[in-house]
């Protein structure tokens, strides 16, 4: 009977299949036949272990007088006296014999038990070594802001070229715009199921509002390292820990709103109201920022009239006649043919790219684990993801989500489109403005007379375009 078992650390150790060859030498050189093979794979055998070992637990019931428990060295069994002292009363009980690190232990014999039982005191002491190493490194990466666990959703490994280990995450380039688009619609008031119907179309994973609401309320994407509270002892809610190494897809603010969104609620927010067109879409010229509502001047017969402003001040400008600007372009959008044959165009892309870019990413994720398992050496690994990855990005480029959103499909194909155009609500109408155009508004002096369109400049953007 052979036993194998490897867990996460992997230094100095075997893989499964390795270790199954060992033993079936082993078993071959002394003429065992092997009855069969029990394996955990990513099983600890620490007294910290979390997780079961259920192959191992199956010897209780596999072993019979006579046989040969084999396994590669005595830390495949445990790594802690427990396990020791469990193993050896299951053998001396089943008159089986133990096999480790090509020596033939009977458990009934007491020099047998001392050498057994000394192997074990030696595999818990280093299981108690390699768990101080690692929450020495824990602390240090903590401390220094560096990711940790596993790569979130819109982000992927980079790795060092020669040595094939992780130096860090970045945005993924096909996944990271779905998660800030995601955040964005959240945020300007779309129906939460609206939004995970949204990205089940660009990227099918089986979403739900449980998966896409812990993304959004995730700190990760807005670049914090978090670190898990303990409640009675146990793992509790990931606490922010302070600002990480990695690029954020999501800003300070948007983390903010959409953790004030999703706040004593179990589903999605029902959205924001939307009470202005501009807000969140124009830019100021000068710092780049969005324009938001504030309060102008005083109007001649009483009472302020609304600006739209930059939360830097660089310029305001009056909301009703801006917003007038803005509509009159609308409507020659939507009373143009050609500007309407121009949107109901469906952008070119590759077929084939997703197809291709999961085959990429499978052949990667092979590597990676041939390296994990020591059956690639680290540096011929690193060589063959460097050249994957290469090809990932050339293929993403080509695979990347267009953001077409259906209003613009739906005006630019309806027979009326100023009818639908006036039926629309205003989140509907921000969607087309948003999709179809970039504005900036410009300073024009202070108290100098100009007309509503000077210094507003209007881009006109084609369905897909990102931003």
């Amino acid at each position: 009977m052979i036993y194998t078992r490897v867990s996460r650390d992997l230094a100095g150790g075997r893989s499964v299949a390795e270790q199954e060859a060992e033993c079936r030498a082993v078993c071959e050189r002394n003429g065992w036949p092997v009855a069969e093979v029990l394996t955990d794979n990513d099983r600890s055998a620490t007294r910290f272990a979390t997780k079961d070992r259920p192959q191992y637990a199956r010897l209780s019931e596999v072993l019979r007088p006579g046989d040969v428990l084999v396994v590669w060295e005595p830390s495949r069994a445990g790594r802690s006296m427990d396990h020791y002292v469990d193993l050896r009363r299951l053998c001396t009980d089943r008159q089986v014999m133990l096999s480790y690190s090509g020596r033939l232990f009977d458990l009934e014999d007491g020099d047998d038990r001392f050498t057994t039982g000394l192997d074990a005191l030696l595999a818990e002491r280093e299981a108690e070594d390699i768990r101080k190493r690692i929450k020495r490194a824990h602390r240090k990466n903590l401390a220094q802001g560096k990711p940790h666990g596993r790569v979130p959703y819109g982000y992927k490994i980079v790795r060092d070229p020669d040595t094939g280990k992780s130096t860090g995450r970045v945005p993924d380039p096909s996944r990271a715009p779905l998660v800030a688009e995601a955040a964005r619609r959240v945020l300007d008031g779309h129906s939460f199921g609206s939004v995970v119907r949204w990205i089940e179309t660009q990227d099918p994973l089986g979403w739900d509002s449980a998966k896409l609401r812990r993304i959004m309320v995730n700190p990760t994407y807005a670049g914090y390292r978090t670190v898990s509270a303990k409640v009675d002892g146990k793992r509790g809610p990931q606490e922010i820990h302070g600002k990480g190494t990695w690029e954020p897809i999501l800003t300070d603010d948007q983390h903010h709103d959409l953790v004030a969104l999703f706040a004593g609620r179990k589903t999605g927010p029902r959205g924001v109201p939307v009470k202005h067109l501009l807000t969140g879409i124009a830019r100021c010229a000068v710092c780049g920022e969005y324009v938001w509502k504030a309060r102008g001047g005083r109007r001649k017969g009483g009472g302020n009239y609304e600006v739209y402003q930059c939360k830097s001040h660089c310029v305001g400008r009056n909301m009703q006649a801006t917003d007038g600007v803005i509509l009159g372009v609308v409507d020659g959008i939507l009373t143009t043919p050609e500007s309407l044959a121009a949107l109901a165009e469906v952008p070119a892309s590759d077929p084939t790219a997703p197809a291709r870019l999961a085959e990429l990413r499978q052949r990667l994720e092979d590597v990676e684990n041939e390296i994990a398992e020591g059956r690639m050496p680290p540096s011929t690994g690193a060589r063959v993801a460097t050249r994957l990855e290469a090809q990932i990005a050339d293929v993403e480029a080509e695979a990347t989500p267009v953001f077409t959103d259906p209003v613009v499909r739906d005006l630019a194909t309806a027979p009326d489109p100023m009818a639908l155009w006036g039926e629309l609500p205003l989140i509907a109408r921000r969607e087309f403005i948003r999709s179809t155009m970039t504005i900036t508004i410009d300073r024009v002096g202070r108290g100098r007379w100009h007309k509503p369109s000077d210094a507003i400049t209007i881009t006109p953007r084609r369905p897909g375009d990102a931003g």
